[in-house]
């Protein structure tokens, strides 16, 4: 594919896989965000399952045969109606700054859609993107699927009423009035019945329980042994805290969350259970363990807005904020778009 730009050229694009371009990635990629990587997160990063597509590489190149742009395709399980199939996930979308604002990003977009399209006709395509990769993705075909809204859990509201009161001895004490009020409430939601037990590793127990989650409906990314390791227990920076709920000496649920990325903060990724019930017995236990951690201020966790979760947070006191990114969809034959998704942080490759 090649395209002439005004005043630039001839622009082309093709594709490569990824072993042999790795400095490549990260040179362009390190080139267009705030935060450096290294090889050892692009290994992570582009490592496939067993039984998925080689990961596949979109380059836009200048007319002096420079790799100017770039986006890649991981393929990741996902289930989609109770099927699991290999999902295209699109990420590290960057252009060079002196190439931006021309329509180039569209350009290298429409030749990944068009290539995904006849190459892997049967596989969905999935992408959170930034602002600017999805007014281009939008241009090229992709549908916007829904919204991720962050519900947040303010376990010291003590800066909050400080902004209200202006007395900060008064402000203290009506914040810690709050937080006892607020341990009464969760107390009595508490049940007799069940633990949390965490761990810094994955234990056998909940990759069993992981194995033998029934396929939920609608797309959802799978959670299985092998997806789990990967994304949580083998992850090149971000060390994850692992939730077990039992009951009966039964693991029930799954929790995963990490307290790195926002200060004072507990960010879940990840959460599964049995039952509705276990659900919500589980998420009330995490609220119990974290008023009892020090220094802590608030819980978050980022689910699309049909997540079947939401409403257990909401009814545990989460507020939900206003949504802070989307996620699009594409595919060859339209289901992708008719699927309702069931999108948690966990979706994102970061």
């Amino acid at each position: 594919m090649r395209v002439q730009v005004h005043e630039g050229g001839e622009f082309s694009c093709e594709v490569t896989g990824f072993h042999g371009y790795e400095q490549q990635i990260l040179g362009l990629r390190n080139a267009n965000r705030d935060e450096p990587e290294t090889l050892e997160y692009l290994a992570w990063r582009y490592r496939r399952s067993a039984d998925s597509p080689e990961p596949q590489v979109f380059w836009l190149l200048s007319p002096d045969r420079q790799r100017v742009g770039m986006a890649s395709v991981v393929f990741r399980p996902y289930w989609s109606n109770n099927t699991r199939v290999q999902t295209a996930v699109v990420g590290d979308i960057s252009l060079d700054t002196r190439w931006r604002g021309r329509g180039l990003g569209q350009v290298l977009l429409r030749f990944m859609t068009e290539y995904l399209d006849a190459h892997f006709p049967r596989q969905p395509a999935f992408v959170i993107p930034t602002e600017a990769a999805r007014r281009a993705l939008s241009k090229v075909g992709w549908v916007t699927s829904g919204t991720l809204v962050p519900y947040v859990y303010v376990l010291d509201p003590t800066r909050y009423v400080r902004a209200l009161v202006r007395s900060g001895w008064l402000a203290t004490r009506i914040a810690r009035r709050m937080r006892a009020v607020e341990r009464i409430v969760t107390r009595l939601r508490a049940t007799r019945v069940g633990s949390l037990h965490l761990k810094d590793t994955l234990d056998e127990s909940l990759l069993e329980f992981a194995r033998r989650l029934p396929p939920p409906g609608g797309a959802v990314r799978e959670l299985g042994p092998e997806s789990l390791n990967w994304r949580y227990g083998q992850h090149p920076h971000t060390r994850f805290t692992f939730a077990r709920f039992a009951r009966s000496g039964e693991t029930r649920g799954l929790l995963i969350f990490e307290d790195s990325t926002l200060e004072q903060t507990w960010s879940i990724y990840d959460l599964a259970a049995k039952t509705p019930a276990d659900l919500s017995t589980m998420l009330t236990l995490f609220v119990q363990r974290a008023q009892s951690a020090p220094d802590l201020v608030t819980l978050r966790v980022t689910l699309d807005e049909r997540h079947p979760c939401r409403t257990h947070l909401r009814t545990l006191g989460f507020i939900a904020r206003r949504p802070d990114t989307v996620f699009q969809v594409h595919s060859h034959s339209g289901i992708a778009e008719r699927l309702a998704w069931c999108v948690t942080q966990g979706d994102k490759d970061t």
